[in-house]
């Protein structure tokens, strides 16, 4: 449960960092990431108490060895196709999914996924922006605006990160640093866009304490994306 806690407030903190420095149809999006907060508090209260009845622990279903022996742990590396936008991710064996569909729905576009034993965890947020809207522009000025940040410490590692070419996703990667990180948790963080003007957010955030340990496990993550052309 309180692997749970951290997620909220990592949850929290993303989506008020969204409205700060987010153009309008992003910050529109808040409620939609408050809900899913809602939905991961309530579903951790309930699992507190068994109640009597309840049918018995069954393996976390994106396992491949289905051989878990603690609900929602994977066992082996899981990579997911989204069946909504087309990107896939890889999650290494430990994770457990903590809320929303691994693969993707329109109703649910917040996905979290956390490392039990560690402050670790995976956000991955999606938003359609208007048809109108300046992707290139946009991605142009966050990178430019990440690498002045670098001068002030909020930054330790800045860089552009496309993939498909001008026609593809435009994006940026940032690395925080311990001393500046957003309320107290270090994020590693690809935020770009595709062709169709989706605004997409992937976040793998520790505290500073298990960062450097765990560092390597969530730039991983983070590179296993891949878009479809």
């Amino acid at each position: 449960m309180k692997q749970t806690g951290w997620t909220l407030t990592i949850m929290a903190l993303f989506g008020i960092s969204c409205l700060v420095l987010a153009p309008p149809e992003i910050s529109a999006q808040w409620g939609a990431i408050q809900r899913g907060v809602d939905a991961a508090r309530q579903a951790g209260e309930a699992s507190k108490s068994p109640q009597p009845g309840a049918p018995a622990t069954k393996p976390y279903e994106g396992s491949v060895a289905r051989s878990d022996t603690v609900t929602g742990v994977s066992t082996a590396p899981v990579t997911y196709q989204n069946k909504v936008r087309p990107f896939s991710y890889t999650i290494p064996a430990g994770w457990r999914l903590e809320h929303g569909d691994p693969t993707g729905s329109a109703e649910r576009q917040n996905i979290i996924f956390i490392k039990p034993g560690t402050t670790c965890n995976l956000i991955i947020h999606w938003t359609q922006m208007v048809p109108s809207f300046p992707r290139k522009a946009a991605a142009d000025a966050s990178y430019k605006q990440a690498k002045e940040e670098m001068t002030i410490r909020k930054y330790m590692a800045v860089k552009r990160r496309d993939q498909g070419g001008k026609d593809g996703v435009l994006g940026w990667e940032t690395i925080e640093t311990a001393e500046k990180g957003s309320g107290g948790f270090q994020r590693i963080q690809w935020q770009c866009y595709d062709g169709q003007n989706y605004f997409y957010s992937f976040m793998a955030a520790s505290e500073p304490k298990d960062f450097n340990a765990n560092r390597a496990e969530m730039q991983r993550i983070i590179d296993s994306i891949q878009f479809r052309r």
